[in-house]
């Protein structure tokens, strides 16, 4: 039974870099529930966290601002209060908001087992938890009190989509639903259930090209990978089982669905590990977008798209009002196939990975038609790739004189966006 708008479910992981899944070309692990999003929707392939490291970014994508502008600049520093959210937004619209798992919006620390309504406005069913880190026996509130706890047998994933099949089954129908399950795998550590783990535990594994084969540390990469795509092909198990159970209700068609994370994970690639850093492993995520009532079957889109954008764009998918604060783009048309580009620019911002100042870490990067520039706050001008020819990044321009102009161009386009939002990123480099 159709809805005068659509359901939506956001599968929420977190560090899934889009280079761990079948249909972004990773043979290394099959994942036939993503790629099925992939063939029934549209496949993001140039979508960026704008802010590398959990709570910045998903502050960004439920006020649709950056992080300079709601103010959670790292983890355990929560956005300045009074700002509307997501789930405000949709209950205004008519929409019952839903939310199941990881928030890490509220500035607490893992483990941190209950978020205050206070830094959660707009949820009319909640159960979750700020951040765990502890995928098994995970605990959990679902009120407005930090206790009782209450604790998940088993592993989070199987278990919270036990408890999203469940929801999604109680719904009646008779108003549409927006439903966020966040899950924290593939995050470290990286563990899960047996099945899967065996099934990589000896796989060989196909490394990217920028992974530095004389790396002393290449066979913990190696380690990392293998329980890394163990999470994952568990992950896309469960995503199976919420299209099948959309299906058996008869709400698959009449529902929005999106697939993305928060950021990804170096993996070994420039001989890193983890998030926090400017490279693509890094900073981009998987977005996947299946409605097939208005979304082309199999669109493989190269438009830029980042995590300010998600919140302009479902609004502008369900036709509803976009606050004028927001300083992401609507982007509805481009997944709808009306049009081909995508935002003028992603920015990307680093400030700090937690709450004390660590300028070392601090950096600023504009990716803009084919390339891709970052400006270290400490060590100035440090990256300029061409993401045509060298997708792995692997050869820095930055130096080289026959593309200064580009550098220009680029460092002049990069500091009239931090104008524009008002980050004042340059200024402290001058001191």
């Amino acid at each position: 039974m159709a809805t005068m708008q659509p359901n939506v479910l956001w599968i929420f992981s977190d560090q899934h870099r889009p280079h761990a899944i079948g249909c972004y070309g990773d043979d290394n692990v099959d994942t036939p529930n993503l790629d099925r999003l992939a063939s029934e929707g549209i496949r993001f392939v140039n979508a960026y966290s704008n802010t590398p490291i959990c709570t910045p970014v998903r502050a960004s994508v439920y006020t649709g601002k950056y992080c300079t502008t709601h103010g959670a600049v790292s983890l355990h520093v929560p956005p300045r209060q009074g700002q509307r959210m997501l789930a405000q937004e949709l209950q205004d619209t008519g929409y019952h908001t839903s939310h199941m798992g990881k928030w890490h919006i509220s500035g607490g620390a893992a483990p941190s087992h209950f978020v205050s309504p206070y830094f959660r406005p707009g949820w009319d069913d909640w159960l979750g938890w700020e951040c765990s880190n502890q995928p098994w026996e995970t605990k959990y509130s679902t009120g407005t009190a930090p206790f009782p706890l209450q604790k998940m047998n088993g592993y989070q994933t199987d278990v919270l989509t036990d408890m999203t099949v469940d929801w999604i089954k109680r719904q009646t129908h008779d108003k549409p639903w927006f439903h966020v399950v966040s899950i924290e795998p593939p995050h470290p550590p990286h563990t899960a259930p047996e099945a899967y783990m065996d099934m990589f535990r000896d796989k060989p594994v196909k490394l990217r090209p920028n992974v530095p084969l004389d790396h002393p540390q290449l066979e913990e990469f190696r380690a990392y990978l293998r329980a890394y795509y163990a999470q994952i092909a568990n992950l896309d198990f469960n995503i199976g089982r919420m299209l099948q159970t959309l299906e058996e209700t008869g709400q698959l068609e009449d529902t929005i669905i999106f697939y993305f994370s928060d950021h990804g994970d170096l993996m070994g690639s420039h001989g890193r590990r983890g998030k926090s850093r400017p490279e693509v492993e890094s900073s981009q995520i998987p977005l996947l977008i299946r409605y097939p009532r208005r979304i082309p079957a199999g669109t493989v889109s190269e438009a830029l798209i980042s995590a300010v954008d998600l919140m302009p764009t479902l609004l502008g998918m369900i036709g509803s009002p976009i606050p004028e604060e927001t300083e992401g783009t609507d982007l509805s048309r481009t997944v709808y196939g009306e049009q081909v580009g995508g935002a003028d620019q992603v920015l990307l911002q680093f400030e700090k990975r937690f709450w004390a100042e660590e300028p070392e870490y601090s950096f600023r990067t504009l990716v803009q038609g084919e390339w891709f520039y970052t400006y270290f706050l400490l060590e100035g001008p440090a990256q300029l790739f061409h993401m045509k020819s060298d997708p792995y990044q692997m050869r820095n321009l930055i130096d080289d004189p026959n593309y200064a102009a580009v550098k220009e161009e680029m460092d002049l386009a990069l500091r009239a966006k931090l104008a524009a939002i008002d980050d004042d990123f340059f200024q402290r480099v001058a001191l």
